[in-house]
């Protein structure tokens, strides 16, 4: 069982409370890691100054699979992309993962994005999530397209939960943060969520807002339309573990 947590804030860098610290290092006793970024962010409006985002990315490890311990958080030196992960992939494409999974998810996500069309990469990804048969959660960072991604699996087996503080950072950690001033509730399992952090001020954001929590929907269509993920390989994937 593997420890996540996750910062978001146009202040400053906001690290877990350390009672939070404590019990992810307790989840994921193997490695504890910290990566951070800074990006820099116009603005529409001309007229307004750029915004900073602070992101804080933790991971607990507790390693399962693979010959050696797969540190994280992930960091894709070529892109700057970054995968936190708590999971199990059993299968992929209906194919069943070898070595370390973690690893293998990594790979997967960064062929997604690895195009130009924003909106092409957006789906790509959705079809790598739902490509996926176990349980999970994750956040992970499209640093070539400046876009945050979160979910748990559609059947929500993997625990992640999401408060903002009281100075407004958003907060995603696999338990709650010590701090007594961030109410967490659990990520919900309609989807997987999606934060843009390109350029902000654009109609599509709530006035006075710098970000905006979009949702890739789970269908349970096979066919489903555009923009939603198939979670029919989840139920499948459950009934062949039993």
């Amino acid at each position: 069982m593997c420890g996540i947590f996750f910062s978001l804030s146009t202040s400053k860098p906001t690290p877990p409370a350390q009672e939070t610290c404590s019990l992810l290092q307790k989840r994921g006793p193997d490695s504890v890691q910290t990566h951070t970024v800074q990006k820099e962010v116009d603005a529409l409006d001309e007229k307004s100054p750029p915004c900073s985002y602070h992101l804080t990315f933790i991971s607990s490890v507790l390693s399962l699979r693979g010959n050696h311990v797969y540190s994280q958080p992930i960091v894709d030196h070529a892109t700057q992309s970054v995968l936190c992960w708590n999971g199990e992939a059993w299968k992929i494409a209906g194919e069943k993962v070898q070595g370390n999974d973690t690893e293998r998810v990594f790979d997967l996500f960064l062929q997604a994005i690895d195009c130009c069309d924003r909106k092409q990469a957006t789906e790509r990804l959705a079809d790598a999530i739902a490509s996926i048969s176990g349980p999970f959660a994750f956040v992970f960072y499209d640093a070539v397209h400046s876009r945050l991604f979160f979910s748990r699996d559609c059947l929500g087996r993997r625990s992640l939960l999401q408060g903002v503080d009281k100075d407004g950072a958003l907060k995603i950690c696999s338990i709650c943060d010590g701090s007594s001033s961030t109410h967490f509730e659990e990520v919900r399992m309609n989807g997987v969520a999606m934060i843009d952090l390109g350029r902000y001020g654009d109609s599509a954001r709530s006035p006075g807002k710098l970000y905006e929590i979009q949702t890739l929907p789970w269908s349970s269509d096979p066919s489903p339309p555009v923009g939603h993920l198939v979670c029919v390989a989840f139920y499948r994937s459950t009934q062949e573990k039993k």
